[in-house]
């Protein structure tokens, strides 16, 4: 089986790291899989990293039309039978091209359940715009992966009909969540945080969905009741010069570190004592299951598909959105009771092997595309051990 995953890849979000996450997984598997993006970038490079053919079809502006002809062309000369697409870019185009050149399947992967996950636009009405028309534009996959349940109900609200939706969650690469104490102490090292003191961080692009102020203004309750803690941002976007401010208003300026973009965010997850979410909107968030995954206790907001990932007081500690005081309340009980933050990180992490571990995410994906593929008389060439595998491993 050929399978083409495409789309934009400009930045490395949480849209990019499941790209990224589900080329590691397919690589491991039978098959030929290849990735289209439009902007050469973090994505394409970490893609070739792990040996996957990657081909860039520049987009130069918005409704560009050479990535469609380019697509088209690809698709058939490398005769692809899934084209998996991702992001509103990579939806438009990869769907327009599946449907051109009658691959044997259109699979969707939809991220988001709110226009603000777009970004900002100079005018108001084009994200809402932006995200009503793909959500629409559904109706030409073949089949709707949604990441959570929370999604699928927007879905069918939309009108898109049952038997195109299939529910499979983000995965995680567990074995990327190995961290040496070693490499945890050189991190607290190179951040200048003392061994003794507590460290919480957020992780995400920074812009306005992701809700930073919120974290911003619960770190400078908690400090105010004078618990002696670090707090941490790993990621950038166009929110930080306003960010930075805030955080000096607040008077928390030296107690809150912007690490910018990082690559090795698994080490920084792993120095922290405690991991913070505090979007307004989330579909399946690959930064919380990331630090989940790590054995982190978690602190998220009680929105979108969070509540699917996070059990309350199980598994980590669900906070309303935007209520700067629960989340500080919540800091301080799980810094000032280790042992029941670790009981909730242990718990967090057995659920990420459980139900979110990347083979077993894998396998769902690929009865998707082998079942597309045969109703399409498009079955998986000769490599009939492909098909047993995939079977034994889901019996």
């Amino acid at each position: 089986m050929n399978v083409l995953q495409v789309t934009k890849g400009a930045l490395m979000g949480g849209g990019e790291k499941h790209v990224l996450t589900l080329l590691e997984g397919l690589k491991a598997e039978a098959i030929d899989v290849s990735l289209a993006v439009f902007t050469e970038g973090l994505l394409a490079r970490d893609a070739r990293r792990m040996g996957v053919e990657v081909h860039v079809l520049p987009k130069r502006f918005r409704g560009d039309i050479r990535p469609l002809t380019g697509l088209i062309n690809l698709i058939r000369n490398k005769r692809i039978d899934i084209v998996h697409t991702h992001l509103v870019s990579g939806n438009l185009y990869g769907r327009l091209a599946g449907k051109i050149t009658r691959v044997g399947g259109v699979v969707t992967t939809l991220h988001h359940t709110h226009k603000e996950a777009l970004g900002k636009f100079r005018l108001s009405f084009m994200a809402d715009l932006l995200f009503r028309g793909d959500i629409r534009m559904g109706m030409m996959s073949d089949r709707l992966i949604t990441p959570s349940a929370d999604l699928q109900n927007l879905l069918l609200g939309y009108g898109l009909r049952p038997s195109r939706i299939v529910s499979i969650p983000n995965a995680i690469n567990m074995d990327k969540t190995r961290v040496t104490d070693e490499e945890i102490e050189r991190c607290r090292r190179e951040l200048n945080i003392p061994p003794d003191v507590k460290t919480v961080g957020m992780v995400g692009r920074l812009v306005s969905v992701k809700n930073f102020e919120m974290f911003i203004r619960a770190a400078g309750r908690v400090l105010g009741q004078g618990i002696p803690a670090r707090f941490l941002i790993v990621g950038d976007g166009p929110l930080r010069a306003d960010l930075e401010k805030l955080a000096e208003t607040a008077g928390i300026k030296n107690h809150l570190i912007f690490t910018g973009f990082r690559d090795d965010v698994f080490r920084l997850v792993a120095m922290m004592d405690l991991f913070v979410l505090c979007s307004k909107s989330e579909t399946n968030p690959i930064a919380l299951m990331e630090a989940m995954a790590c054995g982190k206790p978690v602190i998220a907001t009680d929105v979108g598909g969070i509540p699917e990932v996070v059990d309350h007081d199980v598994n980590g500690w669900l906070c309303p959105s935007d209520d700067a005081g629960c989340l500080a309340d919540a800091i301080i009980c799980l810094l000032s009771n280790p042992e029941r933050a670790a009981a909730l990180g242990t718990n967090a992490r057995a659920k990420m092997m459980k139900d979110y571990a990347l083979p077993s995410v894998t396998a769902r994906l690929l009865a998707v595309y082998e079942d597309l593929a045969i109703q399409r008389g498009r079955p998986p060439g000769n490599n009939r051990s492909f098909s047993r595998n995939r079977r034994s491993r889901l019996s």
